[in-house]
């Protein structure tokens, strides 16, 4: 019986000792920044102009402004938890080909912005970006889409329950980061002492303005449902898709019913919105189609670049988005 009380002592201590660790270097665990800047958007074949703007607690932020000669909208990108601005080149040279004026930027601590990320910070550096489109560059919210993939779908999320643009794109969302350090350690109590929450789900609860949700269909990072909670969370008018490939690569595996599926969506936010919920399904050599979701209800895989609980930064790679 004594051996039986240590071991669970022992037990509890090593239990203990491991989320205390855990959540002590928790953003080690979410965030994985790199500073050098690989390329730019000429690289690409688009102009762009370098723009540097502070947060509201004074840390400063470099981001990247791509204009269009005949933007239907301009987009705020919120990215991934890896890497920088300039591993999405390839998602900006897409929408701009949409007909979007792009402004993308680094958070704290990533590329050229200064600081340390956090959620907080993270927070704080969106405001100061949407601030930055609409009080001093006098862009009508009306005329801007808040995008986030995967990481960056929370800030996105969160930011749009906010200040109400005209739409928000989510690409490979998570719920929330309790969820995931659930799903990931499940032998861990995690979820009851992370203090980060990045919420996604929450925050498009809190929003009404018209959503695109994508995902991937072979996602390697988030768990699945995780996309369908989000999109279930959410009361306003939205469009839904999932498209073979990758958490990284969805949209180039995907790339021609990717590329038709945010037109339709761009469609639908310069005319009526609709308020009932429509899901795309992919079909191999088959136009997508529009599916109602009282006819067919097809479950989805979800999730980002670096996985949240996966590994310390020291031992992961830079992501590509």
């Amino acid at each position: 019986m004594k051996t039986l009380l240590r071991l669970f002592v022992i037990l509890l201590l090593g239990i203990g000792g491991t989320v205390g660790y855990m959540v002590n270097f928790e953003n080690d665990y979410l965030y994985f920044p790199t500073r050098e800047l690989t390329q730019t958007p000429h690289n690409a074949g688009l102009s762009f102009r370098n723009i540097r703007f502070k947060s509201e607690d004074g840390v400063a932020l470099h981001g990247w402004y791509m204009p269009h000669a005949h933007a239907r909208f301009t987009l705020l990108h919120l990215h991934g938890n890896g890497g920088n601005v300039s591993d999405r080149i390839r998602q900006y040279r897409l929408w701009h080909a949409m007909g979007l004026a792009v402004f993308a930027f680094d958070y704290r601590g990533y590329g050229l912005s200064e600081g340390t990320p956090g959620e907080a910070g993270l927070d704080a550096d969106a405001k100061a970006a949407w601030a930055l489109l609409v009080k001093k560059n006098g862009i009508d919210p009306d005329k801007i889409i808040i995008a986030g993939r995967s990481l960056g779908c929370a800030v996105a999320a969160k930011l749009a329950a906010e200040v109400n643009p005209a739409g928000l794109a989510l690409e490979a969302p998570f719920t929330n980061i309790p969820d995931m350090s659930a799903a990931y350690y499940p032998w861990l109590p995690l979820r009851w002492f992370v203090k980060t929450r990045l919420d996604t789900e929450a925050a498009v609860r809190e929003s009404s303005v018209s959503l695109l949700l994508i995902s991937a269909e072979s996602d390697e990072i988030i768990p699945e449902g995780m996309a369908d909670r989000v999109f279930a969370a959410h009361h306003g008018p939205k469009l839904r898709g999932a498209f073979p490939g990758g958490h990284n690569d969805f949209d180039v595996v995907s790339k021609r019913p990717y590329f038709k599926l945010w037109q339709h969506w761009l469609d639908t936010l310069e005319t009526a919105k609709s308020s009932q919920p429509i899901w795309v399904r992919h079909q191999p050599d088959v136009k997508p189609g529009i599916q109602s979701p009282e006819i067919t209800r097809q479950r989805f895989n979800s999730t980002e670049a670096h996985s949240p609980w996966l590994s310390r930064r020291t031992s992961v790679s830079p992501s590509a988005t």
